[in-house]
C-alpha cells in the first residue's frame, strides 16, 4: 500500500451514536479481484468487478462448506474462512479510459453493539448478506431504520484522509486525499431467525441506529456488528482535468458503495470469541485467546492473491469498465443492461462452474442453494497431447518424479480449488511456461525440470481438488504441462506511458533515482514500478535487484549506461520481465 494510515487513523472508527463497546478488528489482504459474486450471481460472471478477501477457495459458487474447506484465508484469523468483498475503484481519464485504483485489502471490525448485547449470537452456517445498493446514485433520506431513527443510507460513509482532518461524508465528494480515501460500510445486525439468504436482503435488518440501538420485532435475532473499512490509495493514479473516480458498477458518486459477506467461521471459535472478548476486548486480536489460536500475522504472504477465475483483464488501463457498466452519475438509480448479443468472458475450467462464454441474461435465484459438487471419470491426457488450458494451449508432457529441493523451481501456490487450468493461468501470470500440479492441490511453475526429475513416471493418480475428473499429480509426482505460446523473459519496451531507456549503473554514492522508492520481494514488476512513480508524479522509474523500485525526475550524474546483459534479474512478480540487476537498473522515462 503506497498510502499508509497514521496510528490514529487506523484506530479511528466512524462517528458513533453511542459510546464504543468492545470489539476486535482483523486485517485482510486480497485473495482475488474479478467479476465474482456468489451471492448476487451464483455460478455466473457477476455484473461488476469486486476486490475479495478471505478463503482461498473463493469462486462463483462458494458456500459455507467450500469456504470452510479452504487451506488458508487472506485474513489474519485462520479460523475465519468467510469471504468479504467490495467494489473495485477506477479512475476514468478525460479520454474515456479507466485505470484501477490500488486498495491492497481491508480492515474488518467485529463490534459488540446494541442495547441487548448479551443476546448476540454467532452467524449461522450458510448466512450470506449484502449491505448497500450498487444501483443508487443519491442519498435516500426516506427509507429509515426501525423506529425511524436514521436513514438506512447512513450505512455508507467516506473519510478523506488528508493533511488536515475532514468530516466524513455520505458520498465520494472529496477525492484529493493525500493519505487515501477510506470507504466504510455497516452491515445489518438483526436476523429473522429463519432465512439464510433472500435476494432482497429482507432476511436481515439494521439496528435502529445502524451502528447501535435495538432490533425490530420482525428480526429478533442479533448478530455481532460487522463493519468494513477499505482504504483506496488515491495518489496511485495521476489525476487530470476532466477525469473522475468511478466504482466498478459505473458509480462516480459513492452512494452505491456496498459490501458482501458470506459466512465461513468456525462456529465454536466465533462463539467463544463473542462470549470471552466482547466485554473486555478493545480491538487487539492478541487480547482474545480464541482468536489468537489461529492468528497469522503473515497471512498476506502465506495466503497470496490468486488469479481471478474470470478470464478477463480488470486491472491496468482499460478501454471501458468490465461488464455492461456505463458511468451513471444519477441522481436516478442506474439501470445498466447488456445488449442481447453480449457474451461474458469464460470462467476458468475446474472452478466448479460452466466452461466457455456465458450469457448475461440469467438472474440470481431468490434463495440460497448448495453448489453441486463435480464428478466424473478420473483421467489424464496421453503424453504429447495438446489441450486447451488456462491462458491457451498446453502440451501434456507426462508424469514426473519429485526431487530434493523441488523438480520445478519458480513460483508456487496451493489451495483447495486447484485445477490444472488454474495452475497454468497462475504460471503464465508469473512468467513461466511450464506448469506442474502435485498432491491434488499444489501448483509449481518453472522453465524446465531440475536434474533428477523426468517424465514417464507412474503414480500421478490424485484427482484435482477443484475438479475430481482430472488428475493433479500424486504423492511426490507431478502432472507436467508446457505452454505452446510462451515467450521467454525480455526487457519491457514501454508501459503506462513510459519507455525503456536501457540498463544503467547505480550511482557511485546515494541512488541513481532518489525521490521515492518501495520494495516488494513477491510482486514487483515493471508495470507496478511505473504505476507507482506515475502516481507520485515522477518522470523516471527504475527497477533494481528484481524487487526494488526507484523514482525521480532525472538520473544522478554518476549513473552511467551499462551493457544490457548486466540487467539480468527477473522481476519477482513476473519472470518474463527484467528488473535490473546487482547495482544495475532498468530505467524508464515518461513519454
Amino acid at each position: 500500500m503506497f498510502s499508509k494510515l497514521s496510528a490514529a487513523s487506523v484506530l479511528a472508527l466512524v462517528a458513533l451514536s453511542h459510546p464504543t463497546h468492545a470489539f476486535w478488528r482483523m486485517g485482510c489482504s486480497l485473495i482475488q479481484t474479478g467479476r465474482v459474486d456468489p451471492i448476487v450471481a451464483p455460478g455466473q460472471v457477476s455484473g461488476h468487478v469486486h476486490k475479495v478477501a478471505g478463503a482461498s477457495t473463493f469462486n462463483v459458487s462458494s458456500d459455507f462448506d467450500s469456504l470452510s474447506a479452504a487451506s488458508c484465508t487472506s485474513c489474519s484469523i485462520q479460523a475465519d474462512k468467510s469471504a468479504y468483498w467490495t467494489p473495485q475503484l477506477y479512475y476514468q481519464r478525460a479520454n474515456g479510459s479507466f485505470q484501477d485504483v490500488r486498495a491492497p485489502g481491508m480492515t474488518v471490525y467485529y463490534l459488540g453493539r446494541g442495547d441487548d448485547r448479551a443476546e448476540i449470537i454467532p452467524f449461522p452456517k450458510g448466512l450470506r448478506m449484502m449491505s448497500g445498493n450498487p444501483k443508487v446514485r443519491s442519498f435516500d433520506s426516506a427509507k429509515k431504520t426501525y423506529l425511524d431513527r436514521r436513514p438506512e443510507a447512513d450505512r455508507v460513509s467516506f473519510a478523506c484522509l488528508d493533511t488536515d482532518p475532514m468530516p466524513e461524508t455520505p458520498s465520494m465528494s472529496r477525492t484529493q486525499c493525500k493519505n487515501g480515501l477510506r470507504a466504510q460500510i455497516h452491515f445489518q445486525s438483526c436476523w429473522n431467525g429463519v432465512d439464510l439468504y433472500k435476494a432482497d436482503n429482507s432476511h436481515v435488518a439494521y439496528l435502529s441506529n445502524i451502528d447501535n440501538g435495538v432490533c425490530p420485532p420482525s428480526h429478533p435475532k442479533k448478530f455481532i456488528h460487522l463493519f468494513y473499512e477499505v482504504l483506496y490509495s488515491m495518489d496511485s493514479v495521476v489525476t487530470e482535468e476532466g477525469g473522475r473516480f468511478v466504482f466498478a458498477q459505473g458509480d462516480p458518486t459513492g452512494y452505491g458503495f456496498h459490501g458482501d459477506f458470506l459466512n465461513g467461521w468456525d462456529d465454536s471459535i466465533l462463539s467463544r470469541a463473542i462470549k470471552e472478548c466482547l466485554d473486555t476486548n478493545k480491538g487487539g486480536i492478541s487480547d482474545c485467546p480464541p482468536l489468537m489460536e489461529s492468528n497469522d500475522d503473515r497471512h498476506s504472504r502465506n495466503c497470496p492473491p490468486l488469479p481471478s477465475i474470470i478470464q478477463e483483464q480488470v486491472t491496468g488501463v482499460l478501454d471501458r469498465l468490465p461488464g455492461c457498466n456505463d458511468v451513471a452519475p444519477g441522481p436516478d438509480a442506474a439501470s445498466n443492461t447488456c445488449p442481447a448479443d453480449y457474451q461474458n468472458p469464460s470462467i476458468r475450467q475446474g472452478s466448479g462452474e460452466t466452461k466457455g462464454p456465458t450469457s448475461s441474461g440469467s438472474s440470481a435465484p431468490s434463495s440460497t442453494s448448495a453448489a453441486a459438487g463435480s464428478s466424473g471419470t478420473l483421467s489424464a491426457p496421453a503424453p504429447g497431447t495438446t489441450v486447451t488450458g488456462g491462458g491457451g494451449d498446453w502440451v501434456y508432457l507426462g508424469c514426473a518424479n519429485e526431487v530434493s529441493g523441488r523438480a520445478v523451481r519458480g513460483a508456487s501456490v496451493a489451495n483447495d480449488s486447484m485445477t490444472n487450468e488454474m495452475c497454468q493461468s497462475f504460471c503464465l501470470e508469473k512468467g513461466f511456461g511450464l506448469s506442474a500440479t502435485e498432491y491434488a492441490r499444489e501448483c509449481y511453475c518453472g522453465r524446465s525440470l531440475e536434474a533428477g526429475s523426468s517424465v514417464g513416471q507412474s503414480g500421478c493418480e490424485k484427482s484435482c481438488k477443484g475438479n475430481s475428473s482430472s488428475i493433479c499429480g500424486g504423492s511426490s509426482r507431478l502432472s507436467v504441462y508446457n505452454s505452446t505460446s510462451f515467450a521467454g523473459p525480455a526487457v519491457v519496451a514501454s508501459v503506462g506511458g513510459y519507455t525503456s531507456q536501457g540498463c544503467f549503473t547505480e550511482a557511485s554514492s546515494g541512488r541513481a533515482l532518489s525521490e521515492a522508492k518501495y520494495s516488494d520481494n513477491s510482486n514487483m514488476t515493471v508495470d507496478s514500478c511505473v504505476s507507482f512513480c506515475l502516481g507520485k508524479g515522477f518522470s523516471h522509474a527504475g527497477v533494481e535487484y528484481a524487487q526494488e523500485c526507484y523514482c525521480g525526475n532525472s538520473l544522478a550524474s554518476t549513473s552511467k549506461p551499462a551493457a544490457a546483459g548486466e540487467c539480468n534479474k527477473l522481476c519477482r512478480g513476473n519472470s518474463k520481465q527484467y528488473c535490473g540487476g546487482s547495482s544495475r537498473l532498468n530505467v524508464y522515462k515518461r513519454d
